[in-house]
């Protein structure tokens, strides 16, 4: 009979835990490429697709053949991984849904970080994580720009964009290794070729000069609205989104 009502209990309990969706896991602390220096936590609960993780804030997560991390969303009873790179949104304004509200972590294991691209990810703060920035009725005039929009019709030597802070303009480029690297100067796409260097990092930083020079000479401002709307439009190219990174560290 204490066996028996032992057993019920522990049924019991397990059965409480399933209905509440809390999972006991090890979370695993993983690398970002492109941005060295960045890692955050993943877990993957017993019900997960394969391959497909989540992070502590809930929301399901794939490393895609490129090396990156990407968001994915649901359709139907399946996820699908997006263009949006782990770190380069905040994931609600996405329209992405978390897959998981509640977490309980047992322990952290840490895995050795990956050889990355230099650069670092701007940091959001507590109320952009937690609420977002909307700006719905926002609309920039690049968007009604053709030498701006041409260059979703680039895919040939681009598949990912991002917004380069010691700039304020956006870029875009092919790969880990590109041939050519492209700038937005106001008025067109500034073409940096890589020649024999096989790194975004090190050709921008080549043409480092030049571009700061060419960001002050035309005077083109970017804004903190703009963000979103070019992560939705590099997401309808098909292109991976990056987010705002940072070249060169700051003193």
């Amino acid at each position: 009979m204490k066996r028996f009502v032992t057993v019920m209990f522990a049924l019991l309990l397990l059965t409480g835990q399933a209905q509440a969706k809390r999972y006991i896991t090890e979370p695993l602390l993983v690398p970002q490429s492109p941005y060295a220096g960045m890692t955050f936590y993943v877990y993957r609960p017993y019900n997960m697709p394969p391959d497909w993780y989540i992070t502590l804030d809930g929301y399901p997560v794939h490393k895609n053949s490129d090396g990156m991390w990407v968001y994915g969303t649901a359709e139907g009873p399946n996820l699908v991984p997006t263009n949006y790179v782990v770190g380069s949104i905040v994931p609600s304004t996405a329209g992405i849904t978390k897959w998981i509200s509640d977490v309980q972590i047992s322990e952290l294991r840490k895995l050795p970080n990956a050889e990355v691209m230099t650069v670092r990810q701007k940091g959001f703060t507590r109320n952009q994580m937690s609420q977002g920035e909307k700006y719905s009725t926002y609309i920039p005039d690049w968007t009604f720009n053709p030498a701006f929009m041409a260059i979703g019709n680039w895919k040939a030597t681009v598949d990912r964009m991002a917004v380069l802070s010691d700039f304020n303009t956006p870029a875009a480029w092919q790969g880990t290794r590109p041939k050519v690297i492209y700038v937005w100067t106001g008025s067109s796409w500034h073409q940096l070729n890589a020649g024999d260097i096989r790194s975004a990092r090190r050709v921008i930083i080549r043409n480092y000069s030049k571009l700061m020079r060419l960001s002050r000479q035309t005077g083109f401002k970017w804004y903190a609205q703009d963000m979103p709307i070019l992560a939705q439009q590099a997401k309808a190219w098909g292109y991976y989104w990056l987010g705002e990174i940072r070249i060169k560290d700051r003193d």
